[in-house]
């Protein structure tokens, strides 16, 4: 992933929305609605890691 630091706020929407394009062809309104639920929960969940990653790592005692 080292690529992606690489590349200014332009470039990365700019390949956001490439991948968007790409993805979405020939694909349902439903089926998009629960793509983009599901890439949501993915950025959510990948942003509550990011905040605190040691924390999946804990056992509770």
């Amino acid at each position: 992933m080292d690529c992606l630091n690489n590349l200014n706020p332009c470039e990365l929407v700019t390949l956001a929305n490439i991948i968007s394009v790409s993805l979405a062809q020939n694909l349902s309104s439903d089926e998009l609605i629960a793509l983009s639920g599901f890439f949501t929960i993915l950025g959510d969940s990948l942003a509550v890691l990011s905040v605190s990653p040691n924390n999946c790592d804990k056992k509770s005692s």
